[in-house]
């Protein structure tokens, strides 16, 4: 399979070749289109060591998830405990069904496995993170931010990032490992969901309320919004951050506050190019003029919802629903936590050290552009700062012509062996439920492509009709949407949470229930139809659209 692009001075080809063994697949959740080097590094290493981590705690036929870079791109494969470094197609339902039973290494799994499911192996992991592994974090990324980098000598400023480049590594370990916890219990009560003759899309409704750290960046705005009314200035004067500070000593303590704890997390998107709060002025204005729009939501809402849900529940088994819709709400707290504090801030500061980097290096002459210092690694952005070697200008540039390249292709979707069904009847019983749940909240990240155009996960209860205003990032939607408008995006990330508080409805082309499209939309409690195939194309700007999502659809109309 080939892919070849022009560029403006040569062709060249892709070769869409496997990187390993076994079946891989296109993951467009946890990346841009290339990422450059510190991050290729930090993910191959952090994510299948993390995956091991919090597997080898809970049983699973599956060790860890295995990822690899495929021309920019990024792909994935869940490698199984017995036989992950084969090629070869799984044995016969019988030799499974043996192997399960037999192999040493499959019988601790299920032993580990149950204990697990009897013991709530996870809350032990959500009891570290309260009590050692966030506060830990909240410190060390607080130190690392106070760190005046622009007045770094430059080997004091290559040392700043190689500190913290080690950070982010072991933080984002941390992040993958959590992710068994974290997710593990929501896709638990998916799992149980369908086979009480629900969907596993129903699981939303039992979260409704249950995101603290979404909702918490949005009470201290209008916190901070409340400062300035009370001051007496309008909120719709505010022209920069420099008059939000202006308004009263109260609201500059509360803004310098805010923008320390969230000012230098990754905003627009999981790439350590991608921009940061403290970088987009406009975005953070926008959310103090938005935040008085919107207000906290109580419980009444959460538990009529969590009600009308139980309800569809056989009775035999709302006794265990109840006890899984509280391990899903409990892990869901600490999957909205995991995220902004074990990488977005992280790489967030590796970004900021990156930039006073690039901004010196272009001065010196030792990069043609402040970018290109996205093209290096760590040890190479220090040899450079320092003058003891590093690659050259012209080196450097193939490197981004290169990744440019790679940022057009389009990527297959599976590389290597066709993907088999799980064998869950050959299985013992706790290994097959652990496989479902892996899997189950796998897809869960991803667009379901089996829905068809225009249509997707539908999260809220009431149709909405109102004008598209289709945008492609979050200073669009700033600049052009207006309130009660539909946004339709490829995705969202945190910048777009001040316009999503004004719009009327959402609708994303990608994502599936734990994406941030969908928490957002569900605390809000905005109608939104999420993966939604097409949408950006088959949408026209300004056409007038139904947003349904009780059928999971968009119409135009």
């Amino acid at each position: 399979m080939t892919d070849t692009p022009m560029t403006a001075t040569t062709t060249r080809t892709a070769t869409w070749e496997p990187p390993g063994p076994g079946s891989w697949e296109l993951d467009l959740s946890h990346s841009g289109p290339s990422p450059g080097p510190i991050q290729r590094a930090v993910y191959e290493e952090a994510l299948p060591a993390g995956m091991r981590d919090g597997l080898s705690r809970f049983g699973s036929p599956i060790s860890h998830m295995e990822m690899r870079w495929v021309h920019g791109k990024f792909y994935r494969r869940l490698v199984p405990v017995v036989g992950g470094s084969s090629d070869l197609p799984p044995p016969p339902a019988p030799v499974l069904w043996l192997a399960a039973r037999l192999h040493p290494a499959l019988r601790r799994e299920e032993r580990q496995a149950e204990e697990t499911l009897e013991t709530k192996g996870w809350r032990g992991e959500l009891a570290s993170w309260e009590e050692e592994w966030k506060p830990a974090l909240l410190r060390a990324n607080s130190e690392l931010t106070s760190v005046d980098v622009a007045a770094l000598e430059p080997a004091a400023l290559a040392d700043h990032l190689r500190a913290v480049e080690r950070h982010l590594r072991a933080s984002t370990r941390l992040h993958f490992r959590l992710h068994v916890s974290d997710m593990g219990p929501l896709g638990l009560l998916m799992v149980r969901l369908e086979d009480w003759g629900l969907h596993r899309d129903d699981t939303f409704r039992a979260l409704a309320d249950a995101s603290p750290a979404t909702r918490a960046p949005g009470v201290q705005l209008r916190a901070l919004a409340h400062a300035v009314e009370r001051a007496g200035v309008d909120l719709a004067d505010l022209s920069t951050l420099d008059d939000v500070r202006a308004a009263s000593a109260e609201a500059k303590v509360l803004l310098d506050d805010y923008l320390a704890e969230h000012g230098w997390r990754l905003t627009t998107g999981y790439d350590i190019e991608d921009r940061c709060l403290i970088e987009l002025p406009e975005v953070v204005l926008a959310s103090i003029r938005a935040a008085t729009a919107s207000s906290p939501r109580g419980g009444d809402r959460h538990e009529a919802l969590l009600a009308e849900l139980r309800e569809e529940v056989p009775a035999e088994h709302r006794a265990a629903f109840d006890d899984a819709v509280e391990d899903a709400r409990l892990s869901y707290g600490l999957r909205d936590e995991n995220g902004p504090l074990t990488y977005e801030w992280p790489a967030g500061l590796v970004r900021r050290a990156l930039l006073e980097a690039g901004a010196r290096l272009t001065t010196s002459g030792r990069l043609r552009r402040p970018e290109h210092v996205f093209e290096l690694d760590v040890e190479e952005v220090g040899a450079l700062l320092t003058g003891v070697g590093g690659p050259d200008a012209p080196e450097i540039q193939a490197r981004a012509d290169r990744r440019r390249w790679e940022a057009g292709l389009d990527a297959p979707p599976t590389l290597g062996r066709p993907p088999a069904p799980p064998p869950l009847k050959s299985l013992t019983p706790n290994l097959a439920l652990m496989t479902r749940v892996i899997l189950t909240v796998v897809a869960s990240l991803e667009a379901d492509a089996t829905h068809g155009e225009l249509r997707g996960m539908g999260i809220g209860t009431e149709r909405y009709v109102g004008r598209a205003r289709v945008v492609r990032d979050a200073a669009t939607a700033l600049a052009t949407v207006e309130p009660g408008d539909v946004i339709v995006a490829p995705l969202t990330a945190p910048t777009y949470n001040a316009v999503l508080a004004m719009a009327g409805a959402l609708v994303t082309e990608q994502g599936g229930l734990l994406c941030h499209a969908a928490v957002i939309a569900r605390e809000l409690g905005l109608p939104a139809v999420i993966g939604t195939t097409g949408a950006m194309t088959a949408i026209p700007d300004g056409a007038l659209v139904e947003v349904d999502p009780v059928a999971g659809e968009v119409r135009l109309r």
